[in-house]
């Protein structure tokens, strides 16, 4: 448990103003060191770079000074045709032997002069004729060959590659000329002159001549090769007879850029030993060779070391004196201050004790404080209320002195398991109450005093014995309306938001051959045949978008036969999100069934396509036996014409017609697709309907006057008619049954009731029922 030793004053007396001042002052001191660092960085990388390409623009004009000598020196023998002449007898004079020997002084005395490690002159195939050394035979090899045959045809001067010995490790470096003798105007091509050079002997002096003040810096040839550097020379650096590997370009980059290499100048990256090197690359005049003076930059970090670490030292020696003084001055303000804290934290407590009383007080629910050891340190209202008894009765005593013994250890357990970790906890228990026993929730939470220590536990109450026994009524409820669901006539199906019914009661599962278990849990499209999916997939469109309607789709019957239900639907929503359908099933395949035989009976009426009166007959009596079944009332609603006789004597008897079908068509409109509508005389109509919640008939007149209203208000314009209809309505009771006869016989004598009472007597109908 904390105490006011551990209380988190102690940190707000840290003088973090001083700590700031030190911190900044380190920083300061640390940055000035690594700037420092950097200046002399960047001040010795471009010595070292201006270094780098003084000496890289020396290397490539001495080394192309070099290779214009060789030129040279091959065109004066191109030019001055002397070997030309001496190699051309050698091939066509009977005394070869003394021109050849002529050609090979000439080539001694050249030797002497210049040197070259061999010379050979050869035919534009490639055979061999004769050179320098004399011991040095065989045809020129196939990269010779090559470059040979470009010099046969170009008649130029080319330096060929620099090659390499794998067994020996000699690089060697050939000039080939052309050797030509007029022939008339011009010039004929009789060999090849070939020079060889020592790469060794020739360049690498060069090279390994120059040496920066550090042990790592040296000079390269190199030539480059596709996308990789190929090394002409031997590094002062490496170890092997051979030069090293090829180098990938993508290995090198200009200095603090991501670009890739592309032309001459300072670069970076890692040498064939794989140290990171500086390096300048420049171009021999007038050949593929590339100098390359390199530098390693660990070689140049490392002298600068020994500075930034002593700067860095002192940085760290100015920390711990500051630190020291800082630890020093903390210590001795916090004693200082040690007997003010404990002051205010004792009136910091009692403070935090007042408003504590004040906010159970203004609590409506039941609310206690207690200290650590159970002892109530205060209560409101409502909670007096609540045990029956008097603040005073309460305050200072434990829940023992208060509750019965009962339930003491239970509260005991959790006060305790609450102390030991403090946080909250919320659980059910009964309490004893002046008018009996309550169900409550207990609410609890320890409470902190400002000096850091546990002050409590803060208990608020929620009796819960109203609301179990409103949830014990709607329990009834819910048991009465799931017997009423069990017991329905007709079939009531949940689906959840997958497609997969979640409940179907034993109405729905009977008209398809199944028990209840067996159809919950699986998807509606196994119960639907393929044919009819398209039906399931454009309701559930519906649903989503929160439209209710009624459909009819057929299911499969537990023996393989389909069976035709009215689907009434509409969406169940959770939340904002769809959760499924609600769908009430009734099963009209009889009536589909009857429908197909009166069709096939022809008994539909052929001007307007409504039933006709046989038609219409059989169907009311399928539909009064299942309102017998059901238990549901039936409305037949009688209309006739008014005026048709005018009409005809008008417009003639195809007027007539057209208003019959326009009739036909309202009254189909004006009712339900389950709803019979027929046309049963010249001009009578009849309609039988299931009883509903919307089966009022003031509300079906106003509705049929209203669609016969826009029909009127159009009629005008469209050149037809105008139509009235006169009607009355027969009810029929399941528990008073009567033949459909005597419904139309009422229904007809309540239309001829209407009809007198819009015009009074008429002379073309006697007065009685219109049959």
């Amino acid at each position: 448990m904390k105490g006011p030793a551990s209380s988190p004053s102690r940190f707000r007396k840290v003088p973090w103003q001083l700590i700031a001042v030190f911190v900044l002052l380190s920083a300061g001191l640390f940055t000035l060191s690594r700037y420092f660092y950097t200046v002399q960085m960047k001040h010795a990388r471009a010595f070292m770079q201006s270094e780098l390409a003084t000496a890289a623009d020396f290397l490539s004009l001495r080394i192309g000074e070099w290779r214009k000598e060789r030129l040279a020196l091959a065109e004066t023998m191109v030019e001055n045709r002397i070997l030309a002449t001496r190699t051309k007898n050698v091939l066509e004079s009977a005394q070869a032997g003394t021109h050849r020997a002529d050609a090979l002084e000439g080539l001694a005395a050249l030797r002497r002069n210049f040197h070259f490690d061999g010379a050979g002159v050869f035919l534009p195939g490639g055979q061999f004729l004769f050179g320098l050394p004399e011991t040095s035979t065989g045809d020129l090899p196939p990269s010779s060959l090559r470059l040979a045959t470009e010099v046969s045809l170009g008649r130029k001067i080319l330096f060929g590659p620099i090659e390499t010995h794998q067994e020996t490790g000699k690089r060697s470096l050939e000039l080939l000329a052309p050797l030509v003798v007029p022939e008339g105007k011009d010039l004929s091509l009789v060999a090849i002159l070939r020079f060889t050079f020592d790469a060794a002997e020739e360049l690498d002096p060069f090279l390994n001549a120059w040496s920066m003040s550090g042990q790592t810096s040296e000079a390269l040839l190199i030539q480059r090769d596709g996308n990789d550097f190929v090394h002409l020379s031997l590094p002062r650096l490496h170890d092997g007879p051979v030069p090293p590997a090829r180098l990938p370009i993508s290995a090198f980059r200009r200095p603090a850029s991501q670009e890739a290499l592309g032309e001459e100048g300072l670069v970076e990256g890692a040498d064939y030993r794989g140290q990171p090197v500086f390096a300048y690359i420049k171009s021999v005049p007038d050949s593929p060779w590339l100098v390359v003076t390199k530098f390693d930059v660990a070689e140049m970090a490392m002298g600068m070391r020994a500075p930034y670490r002593l700067l860095v030292g002192i940085a760290g020696l100015f920390v711990i004196a500051c630190g020291t003084i800082l630890g020093l001055f903390w210590r001795r303000q916090a004693a200082s201050l040690e007997s003010f804290e404990k002051a205010k934290w004792d009136q910091a407590n009692r403070h935090m004790h007042d408003f504590l009383m004040q906010v159970i007080e203004i609590m409506p629910n039941p609310a206690f404080l207690k200290d650590p050891e159970g002892r109530y340190l205060g209560c409101n209202p409502a909670f007096e209320k609540l045990l029956g008894l008097k603040k005073g009765q309460i305050i200072g005593r434990t829940l023992s002195d208060v509750a019965p013994a009962g339930i003491v250890q239970h509260h005991s357990t959790h006060d305790q398991a609450l102390l030991e970790e403090p946080g909250h906890q919320i659980y059910e228990a009964p309490l004893q109450a002046w008018d009996g026993e309550h169900q409550v929730i207990f609410i609890k939470s320890t409470f902190v005093r400002p000096d850091g220590a546990i002050g409590g536990i803060i208990g608020i109450l929620k009796d819960l014995t109203q609301r179990l026994r409103a949830e014990e009524e709607i329990d009834q409820l819910r048991k009465f309306s799931d017997g009423t669901i069990q017991t329905m006539n007709e079939g009531l199906v949940l689906t959840d938001p997958e497609g997969k019914f979640s409940f179907v009661n034993p109405a729905a599962a009977a008209a398809l051959g199944y028990r209840p278990e067996e159809m919950v849990g699986k998807e509606t499209l196994s119960f639907v045949p393929k044919d009819q999916h398209i039906i399931v997939h454009e309701a559930d469109k519906r649903r989503t978008k929160g439209v209710a309607d009624r459909y009819e789709l057929d299911f499969l019957h537990r023996d393989g036969t389909r069976r035709a239900f009215l689907v009434s639907g509409g969406p169940r929503v959770h939340g904002i999100e769809l959760g499924g359908t609600l769908a009430v099933l009734t099963d009209i395949t009889d009536r589909k069934r009857l429908e197909e035989e009166v069709r096939a009976l022809s008994l539909t009426d052929a001007l307007t396509g409504l039933l006709n009166r046989r038609g219409f007959i059989t169907l009311a009596e399928q539909h009064l036996k299942i309102a017998n079944r059901l238990k549901k009332k039936v409305a037949l609603l009688y209309f006739d014409m008014d005026d048709l006789k005018r009409i005809n004597d008008t417009g003639g008897h195809k007027a007539g017609d057209l208003a019959l079908v326009d009739a036909a068509a309202i009254l189909k409109k004006n009712f339900r697709d389950s709803d019979i509508v027929a046309r049963v005389g010249g001009d009578e109509f009849v309609v039988m309907a299931m009883e509903s919640t919307r089966m009022n008939p003031e509300a079906i007149s106003k509705r049929l006057e209203e669609k016969l209203a826009l029909f009127n208000a159009k009629a005008v314009e469209d050149n037809r008619f105008r139509i009235s209809l006169s009607h009355g309505l027969a009810l029929y009771d399941p528990d008073v049954p009567s033949k459909i006869e005597d419904l139309m016989t009422r229904a007809d004598l309540l239309m001829y009731e209407q009809k007198r009472a819009k015009k009074g007597f008429s002379p073309d109908k006697p007065p009685g029922p219109s049959r």
